[in-house]
């Protein structure tokens, strides 16, 4: 996912909203489940220090729910992440302070790591929905404490091990460019070359570069894509507020047909 990414809302430059941001989403929507992935870096903000408390707002008869997937890679822009140099321990036990149940995924071999997050994804989700619907059924007030998931994963994973004799993968310099200067390192462009073959591409799209048709259809269709995905965009799913008035006295009735109409209403009050 990146900024230009149709269907992700993708922070950049200015950090710490994402968990905001998720559960805006999903306060009064019911049926939608946030997943909201918190990088180590932005992890250490004020703002989303604070936000990990925003499951104490969430209802789960009448709101959605927010898997927060921490993701810890172990660096930041050139120095280590403060939450990946605790034990497990004992960030087990902060997200449980937290209200949250923290379900670990690590390790460093793709293939495994694709089949251990999958199964980790099955039963956060049922978890979820057993809270929900246990909630919905029985009218219950009382806060239930959410699952969670926090990947482990080296920076820079899949990039190469070392570039130029120094160490890339795993390292703060993958957070960096650390094969820049083309023009004047051919070498550089070797590296480029082996890396993305390494990604097979041969076997995703065929010789006018078409992607693969067997591997498209295993996206889903309709709003079920992510690029269509209705919650993630800003205008279709828009409702007007629902305003009250203060007893009978029209001078506090905050009840206009339009926004138009309560911008005047406000005026008159000045």
């Amino acid at each position: 996912m990146a900024p230009e990414t149709p269907g992700s809302i993708h922070e950049g430059g200015e950090l710490g909203y994402v968990l905001s941001h998720a559960y805006g989403a999903a306060f009064d929507n019911p049926d939608l489940i946030v997943a909201a992935v918190v990088g180590d870096g932005e992890a250490e903000t004020g703002p989303l220090a604070t936000s990990w408390h925003s499951n104490k707002f969430l209802n789960p008869v009448a709101d959605g729910a927010v898997l927060p997937i921490l993701h810890l890679n172990g660096y930041k822009i050139a120095n280590p992440s403060f939450l990946a140099r605790i034990t497990q321990e004992e960030l087990d036990q902060l997200f449980r302070g937290y209200g949250y149940t923290p379900y670990f995924v690590e390790g460093h071999d793709p293939a495994t790591m694709h089949q251990l997050m999958a199964a980790t994804l099955e039963s956060v989700i049922a978890e979820i929905l057993r809270i929900q619907a246990d909630a919905r059924k029985n009218d219950s007030t009382q806060r239930p404490r959410w699952p969670m998931i926090v990947l482990r994963t080296p920076k820079g994973w899949t990039c190469p091990k070392e570039i130029d004799g120094k160490k890339t993968e795993d390292y703060w310099r993958s957070h960096q460019v650390p094969m820049g200067e083309m023009h004047e390192n051919p070498g550089h462009i070797k590296i480029l070359e082996d890396w993305m073959k390494r990604y097979h591409p041969e076997e995703l799209f065929d010789e006018q570069g078409t992607f693969n048709p067997e591997l498209a259809a295993l996206a889903p269709g309709g709003q079920r894509r992510m690029s269509a995905n209705p919650h993630a965009n800003g205008g279709v799913l828009l409702k007007d507020m629902l305003l009250s008035s203060h007893g009978s006295n029209p001078e506090y009735d905050l009840t206009p047909h339009s926004r138009f109409e309560l911008a005047a209403h406000f005026r008159s009050l000045l």
